[in-house]
């Protein structure tokens, strides 16, 4: 008898003490930045924008996003380069950067193996959910809020 078991490809990323889980397909390329532009009038959580294969990559703070303060941009600071999820009439911002910390991991998941997190209190503006991944809290980053953010941003 065959299982019909579902897996998921997917990245987790590091943001100071907290997990996000993103599809593998999302992530474009993980890079290393130092020079970050910082615009004026922008949110604490929208660090600047850097050059990625001539694209102007607009690099924001998770932790920033959720009332932290936002990571210093140093010769250490890694960037996930993520696809955008607009459809090809809005394609404004074709990449946007996460800031992370330390290393990515790809992990494959079966659907039994992620859970809803009922007991999750925390809210944040990039997160869709709050998810148990083998007993470890994770977030589901949300693209399309992060997008409407870099649109509001900008207006």
């Amino acid at each position: 008898m065959t299982q019909n078991t579902q897996l998921v490809k997917s990245i987790i990323l590091t943001l100071k003490n907290k997990l996000v889980v993103v599809p593998n397909a999302a992530i474009a390329e993980i890079i290393s930045v130092q020079d970050v532009l910082k615009q004026k009038d922008t949110p604490k959580w929208l660090l600047g924008k850097a050059r990625w294969r001539g694209v102007d990559l607009p690099v924001v703070s998770y932790e920033a996003a959720g009332g932290e303060e936002a990571q210093k941009v140093n010769l250490n600071t890694q960037v996930a380069v993520m696809y955008s999820a607009n459809d090809e009439e809005d394609r404004s911002y074709p990449y946007f950067g996460l800031a992370i910390h330390g290393v990515p991991h790809v992990s494959t998941f079966s659907r039994e193996q992620i859970k809803a997190d009922v007991h999750a209190s925390e809210e944040h503006p990039m997160v869709a959910q709050v998810v148990r991944i083998n007993g470890a809290a994770a977030g589901i980053l949300d693209i399309h809020a992060i997008e409407k953010m870099l649109h509001q941003a900008a207006a």
